[in-house]
């Protein structure tokens, strides 16, 4: 009951309202738990976040796998260079299912579009000789392609 906190279907209410209080008591809840299941040096990132929803915002945006256009470009480039062995398809499902981790099902024909576009440039990218390969990284990890 208490993920509607870190997923914003409970807003706080306004500090001087009468259920702030039991609101804050839940959100802190949530914090503690969430801060309990942190390494020391992950909690030292995050000790000081206001809310539940803002900590757990932070965590997503830091270590999610949604939309790392970096990882997922890397994980093209592998796929495209596995070389056909006794276990060819368990390299490739592997790398398959960790894409899918990065690239879940698209919500939207928008986010398709895009993740489309996304895959033309990284097979792009992936074909220049290897005297490019330095430059497209960079490309691919400071966002201009994404």
């Amino acid at each position: 009951s208490k993920s509607a906190y870190i997923n914003g279907k409970i807003k706080a209410p306004n500090p001087q309202d009468p259920k702030f209080e039991e609101w804050e008591d839940n959100d802190n809840q949530v914090m503690s738990w969430l801060f309990n299941s942190m390494e020391p040096q992950v909690y030292e990132i995050f000790a000081y976040s206001e809310t539940s929803k803002a900590l757990w915002d932070f965590q997503r945006d830091m270590y999610g796998h949604v939309e790392n256009a970096s990882r997922v470009f890397e994980l093209q480039q592998e796929i495209s260079k596995i070389e056909q062995t006794a276990n060819h398809l368990g390299n490739l499902k592997r790398k398959w299912d960790e894409l899918k981790q990065y690239r879940p099902i698209a919500d939207t024909v928008e986010m398709y579009t895009q993740r489309e576009e996304q895959d033309c440039i990284f097979q792009l990218l992936a074909s220049l000789r290897l005297e490019y390969e330095d430059l497209s990284m960079d490309m691919v990890v400071c966002g201009q392609w994404a």
